[in-house]
């Protein structure tokens, strides 16, 4: 079973974890998280962003 980005249904890249206002925690390829952190619709701090450097 292959994952999928929850906005856009890719599947073909890594996926992030984010908490998306109105939809709650999904996971998201890299592109719909750039425009989704542009528009402010990802809650800061509440997504782990698939780093799990720190």
């Amino acid at each position: 079973m292959a994952y999928k980005c929850a906005m856009c249904g890719r599947e073909d890249t890594p996926l992030l974890e984010a908490t998306v206002k109105g939809v709650g925690a999904v996971l998201i390829c890299p592109d719909c998280w750039q425009r989704l952190m542009s528009e402010n619709k990802i809650l800061a701090g509440s997504s782990a962003g698939g780093c799990a450097c720190g």
